[in-house]
């Protein structure tokens, strides 16, 4: 079958032509199509519906392919051949009458040319010709002036029962896109990329891509995300986004279900705008609120794939530390340790519960090697709380082979004189942990408060583990074990009547319990079907392919990291050292024929798309050469750098020259000096957000501790800006513990308070956040210590006093009527 191509009616020749794959038939549109042939048949809809491929079938049945002018309104020639008057006109010099004029993905129109076009379409109709315009909803500007057209719309383009090959005969009304019924394996992905990129208004691509994550819900669960959806937006998404699932009346969505993998490859450079646009703090803000949504609905394995594909690894720790208890009840522990593991055992962002819950998680799968060092790091924490420190002792004592470490004993000696955890559960715990022996009086304890303790899994899995060894503990065994198995069954009754989900703590308990627990058959069966599943991801962890990480999307993905306009995006990393990727795969070092080309990319990137004069960049790089020797070495190291960038064939879009000056296309770039410059403003300008600022904290430790390009030792223009990359840091710490501090949120205060005395190396400043930080999280006594420290140092080095400021933090550390809070100061 042969079907003509022409990049533009105005060429003046006939077009060439080339072969076309073989297209399903679909005689009902063509009877449609045929419905009225003196008007303009109008294929309207997304892309991925078979427009081109009815146009086709349109043309070959009809016409078989004579007298068929292919015109691709995609082409720039088109609008320009539009402006000038020349579409109707060059065709009906090609055949005067009785041709066809398909006209394929016609862009957006404004008025004046879709004025134009639609006059163009009425002289070939006037003239016996035949039109097919092919374009999608949101550019379909011809409704108005073509009202008498033939309308083959999104609806019409699904396809139907008789359409349908037999092994899809039950597929539901989601999944009858052609794209997904007679495209290959990328039709989902091809559905998504258009829509990431369509020409729609941003609420309704930004509730696309909510469906496309959720894969099922109501409106509510879109609103939450898209403040204020419209009716005429929703009524949009009905339809001609079929494949979402989307009712308008009903108001809810089943898609056709796409994978994550898809879902960040289409949307991950549009996401940002899209979220702002409804209002949302951040990108990453939003993701972590799908995936709590996708957890809540036991989607554990999804909402863990979400967040290793769309959140940074600092987002990620907090994410999985508000929702491994979550996790744990509902016994969906690998896929959260695999997220976990994705993030690196870094000290950053790393806090003690984050670690005891690895802990417990690891211990639970078998692997009590890590689960053991995991603890002991917890306990070595330095803000790790006597609950937490407990946790990790008790889940190091089950991990440890043979003797107890000592500081995890010592804890577990600590917490079992105190009241620790849920009606002093996690004490309880301890003491048996510690070989205590236990009396009646812990036993008249658990039965006084079991009912208000029943909701509690440290409640719960104590009585358990009591149940199960009561000798080990009770000088009395079997009395202690019938008032045990009467404290688990009134739980366990108390937890069925208040109709409290069945967990892992339940479970847990009815094993411990046996038969006497089999009260409820379909509570019964959830909690063997916990138990079950969690000896089968303990068996599954043991396999070294089931603990491959959910890490940085970046390291994973399979195709590269693109711009809009299909150029592989360059990122440059400076901080540390330079590393160059493109398109996501690293750039050998050995690239760079001269080792000053990598400096003359450091200085562009340091501009961040700003042009560089090139007297300036001689100055930089040849500050003592003659002009004419240094322009005969820029030029060479100019082209050195455009071939380490170049694709092989001479082109390279990173770099340009601009009349007398130089510098990186931003559209093609990101680079970590920007990614530097977006937390400086978020720190200084926005509202403090506690979650966003300690993720930006621990991006600031991870990536920007080490000097900026530290093996550029010889050239000044870098050196003045490494130090001065150095004092931002410390300035963005002074300022973000400030700021904290006068939000009342100490212990983010003191993380960065602590951050700025270390990067500061003994400024006023840096003492007088950490003192009021410190104040403000009640440790007074290290506030002492502070301001001596900020005292001597000002005598004895500087030969001044401190500050007023850090002299009034003093008086009320003293009198202890203030706190550091906003209002004291």
């Amino acid at each position: 079958m042969k079907h003509f191509i022409a990049d533009s009616a105005c060429c003046g020749r006939r077009p060439k032509a080339v072969g076309s794959s073989r297209i399903d038939a679909r005689p009902r549109l063509i009877k449609k199509m045929m419905s009225d042939r003196g008007v303009a048949r109008f294929i309207v809809a997304p892309n991925g519906f078979g427009k081109t491929s009815l146009a086709c079938e349109y043309a070959e049945s009809m016409f078989g392919f004579e007298n068929v002018y292919w015109v691709n309104a995609q082409s720039p020639c088109f609008l320009r051949d539009l402006d000038d008057g020349d579409i109707a006109l060059s065709l009906l010099a090609c055949a005067p009458s009785h041709a066809l004029a398909v006209f394929d993905d016609v862009p957006y129109l404004d008025d004046e040319r879709a004025d134009a076009f639609s006059r163009d379409i009425d002289a070939l109709l006037a003239r016996q010709w035949e039109v097919v315009v092919a374009t999608c909803p949101a550019v379909d500007s011809l409704a108005e002036r073509q009202n008498d057209r033939v309308l083959v719309s999104t609806c019409d383009l699904m396809v139907d029962d008789a359409e349908l090959p037999p092994e899809q005969a039950a597929q539901p009304a989601c999944r009858r896109v052609p794209a997904l019924v007679w495209g290959d394996a990328s039709g989902a992905s091809s559905l998504l990329d258009d829509a990431a990129a369509a020409d729609v208004p941003a609420e309704v691509r930004y509730a696309l891509f909510v469906m496309a994550v959720l894969e099922e819900g109501d409106l509510e669960d879109v609103s939450a995300f898209v403040r204020g959806l419209r009716k005429d937006s929703r009524r949009f998404i009905d339809e001609h986004y079929p494949y979402v699932g989307f009712d308008a009346v009903e108001e809810r969505f089943a898609t056709c279900g796409f994978s994550i993998a898809d879902i960040e490859h289409a949307f991950r450079r549009a996401l940002d705008p899209l979220v702002r646009s409804a209002g949302s703090s951040s990108v990453e803000t939003a993701v972590a609120r799908l995936a709590s949504l996708l957890c809540s609905r036991g989607r554990h394995a999804r909402a863990c794939e979400l967040m290793a594909s769309l959140c940074p690894r600092t987002r990620r720790a907090a994410w999985i530390e508000s929702e491994q208890d979550a996790f744990l009840a509902q016994g969906r522990i690998d896929d959260v340790q695999r997220l976990f593991d994705g993030l690196g055992e870094r000290a950053g962002g790393l806090t003690p519960s984050l670690l005891a819950g690895a802990g417990i998680r690891l211990h639970l799968l078998g692997d009590d090697v890590r689960a053991l060092r995991l603890c002991l790091r917890a306990l070595g924490h330095p803000d790790c709380d006597e609950e937490t420190a407990c946790r990790a002792a008790l889940c190091a004592r089950a991990a440890s082979d043979g003797e107890v470490p000592m500081r995890a004993a010592a804890v577990l000696r600590s917490a079992s004189d105190r009241t620790l955890g849920a009606f002093g559960s996690l004490s309880t715990a301890a003491a048996f942990a510690c070989g205590k022996r236990c009396d009646e009086a812990e036993l008249d304890a658990m039965e006084a408060c079991c009912d208000d303790a029943a909701q509690s899994p440290a409640f719960l899995y104590l009585a358990a583990r009591l149940l199960c060894s009561p000798d080990e503990c009770f000088d009395d065994a079997v009395r202690a074990r019938e008032r045990l198995q009467a404290v688990v069954l009134r739980c366990l009754a108390y937890r069925r009547a208040n109709a409290v989900p069945v967990d892992a703590a339940e479970a847990s308990a009815r094993d411990a319990a046996g038969p006497a627990a089999l009260d409820d058959a379909d509570r019964a069966r959830r909690a063997e079907s916990l138990l079950v599943s969690l000896a089968e991801q303990r068996a599954s962890w043991s396999r070294p392919s089931a603990r491959t990480r959910l890490s940085d999307a970046s390291r994973v993905r399979e195709k590269p990291i693109a711009s809009a306009d299909g150029v592989a995006l360059m990122e440059v990393r400076l901080f540390g050292g330079m590393e160059v990727r493109i398109g996501g795969d690293p750039l050998d070092s050995s690239a760079f024929r001269k080792q000053k080309a990598k400096t003359l990319l450091a200085v562009l990137v340091l501009h961040r798309g700003k042009e560089v004069a090139r007297g300036e960049m001689f100055d930089i790089l040849w500050p003592d050469a003659p002009a004419d020797r240094a322009a005969n070495n820029f030029y060479s190291l100019w082209s050195a750098l455009r071939h380490a960038l170049g694709d092989g064939e001479g082109a390279c879009p990173y770099v340009a020259r601009r009349q007398a000056g130089y510098l990186v296309d931003a559209r093609y770039m990101r680079s970590d000096v920007e990614e530097f410059e977006r937390i400086w403003r978020m720190l200084s300008f926005d509202q403090p957000d506690v979650q966003a600022w300690i993720e930006a904290f621990a991006r600031l430790q991870d990536d920007f501790a080490c000097d900026l390009l530290p093996s550029e030792t010889g050239n000044a223009y870098i050196e003045r800006l490494r130090e001065r990359y150095k004092t931002r840091l410390g300035d963005l710490y002074v300022r973000g513990a400030e700021r904290l501090c006068d939000a009342g949120e100490a212990q983010a205060a003191l993380l960065f308070a602590q951050a700025a005395e270390e990067q500061c190396d003994r400024r006023e400043d840096a003492y007088c956040a950490l003192m009021r930080a410190q104040m403000l999280a009640g440790k007074r006594s290290l506030a002492m210590e502070t301001f001596v420290a900020c005292r001597d140092f000002m005598r004895d080095e500087l030969g001044m006093d401190p500050s007023e400021r850090m002299a009034a933090l003093h008086r009320a550390l003293l009198t202890g009527s203030q706190d550091g809070s906003p209002m004291a100061i």
